[in-house]
């Protein structure tokens, strides 16, 4: 009786953790998305970020794991985390962005140049299927208000 309860019970814990999975967006670094994008063909969402800004966090924490945001990033879009003050150099287009030094700031200059420098937390990015950049948003954003504004992405 006590393997039978064992069992079930960890059948139980395997089921929450696909659960947990399905309900969390796969988030990519921007040159694993960037790979993505080379084999199947869709937008980039990129999450522009610092580890100190609250309404970063908040977005973590409300509308990234709102279940119709999760489904909808993870079907149109590669979501790319990338936190602005990064020391990680990052390869794009033949070139590499590394960490700059202003002041007592760091930045990395991808960040720096698809923000076109307005260093402000969070933004995020949007790039084409072409990774060419079509969008900037600005801000927290509820869910539905996230989601509204990414329908007219979707497809670019």
């Amino acid at each position: 009786m006590r393997f039978l309860l064992l069992i079930i019970s960890f059948a139980s814990f395997i089921g929450f953790s696909q659960d947990e999975k399905e309900q969390s967006i796969k988030w990519y670094d921007f040159e694993s998305a960037i790979d993505a994008n080379e084999e199947d063909k869709k937008p980039l969402f990129i999450d522009i970020y610092t580890t100190w800004c609250g309404w970063c966090v908040k977005m973590d924490n409300s509308t990234f794991k709102d279940p119709k945001v999760v489904s909808y990033m993870n079907e149109h879009f590669y979501a790319v985390k990338m936190d602005a003050e990064s020391k990680d150099a990052i390869a794009f287009k033949k070139k590499l962005y590394e960490s700059k030094t202003y002041g007592s700031k760091t930045y990395n200059e991808l960040a720096y140049n698809l923000l076109g420098g307005r260093m402000s937390f969070p933004t995020f990015v949007v790039l084409s299927k072409r990774q060419v950049k079509i969008g900037t948003i600005n801000g927290f954003k509820k869910p539905k208000e996230l989601l509204s504004i990414l329908s007219k992405y979707e497809n670019k």
